[in-house]
C-alpha cells in the first residue's frame, strides 16, 4: 500500500463536518468524500435556510464544486447553472475582456478577473448568488506566461443584489493538481459559508 501524502485541509475539514475516520482512504478518495459530507452537512442547508439560488463559474476546479452542490436530492430548487469557461475564447464570450486577459491586463489569475466572472454568471442566469473561482493551479506553464504569479494563487468572488466581495484563497502550493483543486473547492465553499452565515 502506497504511503498517505500529507494534506493539511484533510484534518481541518474532518474537524470540520465533526468526523473522524479511523480507517484512512488514499487521500484523494478520502478527501472528496469529505468535501460530500460538509457540503451535504452545512452548505446545502444554509443554503436552503437562505432560500437562495446559484450559479457557478469555475475555472480551476472545473466542475468540481457544481458536483459538490448537487450531490444532493433537490439541488435543482437553487441550482441554476455552471459553467467551466477554460479556454480564453470562452472566458471573453462570458464578458471578460480579450485585453485585460493578455499580459498588459490584470490575468486571469486575479480579483478582478474573479469579481468580473461573479457578476457575468449572476447576470447571465439570473440566479441570486454568482460565486466565481479562478487561479492557477500549475506551475508548469507559469514560465512561459511570463508572469510572476505561482501555483495555488486563487481567488473567488461572491456576486448578490449589486454588490461583490472577492477573498484570495490561501492554497497549499506544493499539492498534486487533483488534490489541489479539492482544496480550492473547499476554501470556495467556506468563503460561501461564511457569506451566508453573514446574510
Amino acid at each position: 500500500m502506497e504511503p498517505i501524502t500529507k494534506i493539511n485541509f484533510i484534518k481541518e475539514l474532518q474537524e470540520t463536518i465533526g468526523k473522524t475516520f479511523v480507517q484512512m482512504k488514499p487521500s484523494y478518495a478520502l478527501s472528496y468524500s469529505l468535501l460530500h459530507e460538509y457540503t451535504k452537512d452545512i452548505i446545502i442547508p444554509l443554503v436552503r435556510l437562505k432560500k437562495v439560488t446559484i450559479a457557478t463559474v469555475e475555472l480551476t476546479t472545473c466542475g468540481l464544486i457544481s458536483d459538490l452542490l448537487t450531490s444532493s436530492n433537490g439541488a435543482s430548487h437553487f441550482f441554476i447553472l455552471g459553467m467551466t469557461p477554460y479556454s480564453n475564447e470562452m472566458k471573453i464570450k462570458l464578458g471578460i475582456k480579450q485585453e485585460e486577459l493578455s499580459f498588459g491586463g490584470y490575468g486571469v489569475a486575479s480579483l478582478e478577473a474573479a469579481k468580473d466572472l461573479a457578476k457575468r454568471i449572476k447576470d447571465y442566469s439570473e440566479a441570486k448568488i454568482g460565486l466565481a473561482e479562478t487561479g492557477l493551479i500549475s506551475s508548469s506553464e507559469l514560465k512561459k506566461r511570463r508572469t510572476k504569479k505561482k501555483a495555488g494563487e486563487v481567488y473567488s468572488a461572491i456576486a448578490f443584489d449589486k454588490e461583490v466581495i472577492v477573498k484570495q484563497l490561501s492554497i497549499q502550493e506544493d499539492l498534486p493538481r487533483r488534490e489541489m483543486r479539492q482544496e480550492i473547492a473547499f476554501r470556495v465553499l467556506q468563503f460561501f459559508e461564511f457569506f451566508l452565515k453573514s446574510q
